[in-house]
């Protein structure tokens, strides 16, 4: 049963406000008339410095540093706080301070503010992968993370969890799925130079090929994680794509939309001795992760569906077109849009 709205928030707080899904929630936020402040690391970086021009309030912190948190007298009150701040690393020693500890701190922030409402940015990598028996994943189902990364959300979900089950607290996890859109090469960059044959592939396609992911364009994300928070849902939700896709379909998207349907055959061909002798792409390690059996990375979305309604709007290669045509138009990643485009009757599309 879908909830109807709440009153418009007057002043939110983002952790992480500047960076590529905080960026966007920011400036969400402020043309719907609410007041931004958002908190991070890099304060002159130009997303940030972008967000402070459109009037959001901009602030040095770092939350995985208790030196460098911001002082609770140096903040406005807020009806919410937002905690998308993470290290994103697969595996990395800063991890549980900056995922863990740094929660634990914004959680202690928002109670010095007395914010009622925190809303947790979390990943489908905490819930963990699974085997095609038990797939799609819900939320209620056992966490099993394969990766440091994904045993700190679990800790930390476990922190805000118990922060909104105390008087006067509500809460909200997002299990936010594998994001991709204009501004972020994940997955794509790796792709297209596996298309060109400049990074190696070939020696992990067998195991690679058949595992699944569900893509989320970056504007349905926004535009689910805002209902979400317009009707005020606490507990748990996945928030992934509709669209469960092999490794293998998400290359002979993406091949045909560059004109370059051929070299996905040219993946089964056994790998040469010099491609053996390269390392693997990190997203394509990422997607290796698990076992055999236990491979997938696809989750039950209903949960969310059922409170906000359909969110996901942007098929897998209408996304991956726009994608594509925002990186051309912007002058990003100019060498390897330039080898797509000598490529006989490549990137036609733009």
């Amino acid at each position: 049963m879908h909830r109807h709205p709440s009153k418009p928030f007057r002043h939110v707080i983002i952790t992480g406000g500047a960076g590529f899904i905080g960026s966007q929630i920011s400036a969400r936020l402020m043309k719907e008339k609410t007041r931004v402040t958002i908190l991070t690391r890099n304060a002159s970086a130009p997303r940030a410095a972008a967000l402070a021009k459109e009037g959001g309030k901009v602030v040095a912190c770092d939350f995985s540093d208790a030196d460098r948190v911001p002082s609770p007298d140096t903040l406005d009150p807020a009806d919410a706080l937002f905690h998308f701040a993470a290290d994103v690393s697969v595996s990395s020693p800063t991890l549980r301070a900056a995922n863990v500890d740094g929660t634990s701190r914004v959680l202690a922030l928002a109670d010095a503010l007395a914010i009622p409402y925190v809303v947790y940015a979390s990943s489908i990598e905490a819930q963990g992968l699974g085997s095609e028996p038990e797939i799609p994943l819900r939320e209620d189902m056992a966490c099993r993370p394969v990766s440091d990364y994904g045993q700190s959300k679990v800790l930390a979900e476990d922190l805000v969890t118990e922060w909104g089950s105390l008087s006067g607290h509500r809460a909200l996890v997002l299990r936010i799925g594998n994001i991709y859109g204009p501004g972020s090469a994940w997955f794509l960059h790796p792709s297209l130079l596996a298309l060109l044959g400049a990074t190696p592939i070939r020696t992990i396609w067998a195991k690679l090929r058949h595992r699944l992911f569900q893509p989320l364009f970056i504007d349905d994300l926004i535009e689910g994680l805002c209902r979400a928070v317009d009707r005020r849902l606490v507990g748990t939700y996945n928030i992934t794509g509709e669209e469960q896709v092999t490794i293998e379909g998400y290359l002979a998207k993406l091949a045909s939309l560059a004109q370059l349907t051929d070299r996905v055959q040219l993946m089964h061909e056994p790998a040469t001795s010099l491609s053996r002798s390269h390392p693997i792409a990190p997203d394509f390690a990422y997607v290796l992760m698990g076992s055999q059996e236990r491979c997938h990375r696809a989750y039950d979305n209903s949960k969310l569906r059922a409170e906000i309604g359909p969110y996901a709007r942007w098929p897998l290669s209408r996304g991956l077109a726009a994608t594509l045509q925002w990186y051309d138009t912007s002058g990003r990643l100019p060498a390897l849009l330039a080898a797509l485009r000598r490529q006989p009757g490549a990137m036609t599309c733009m």
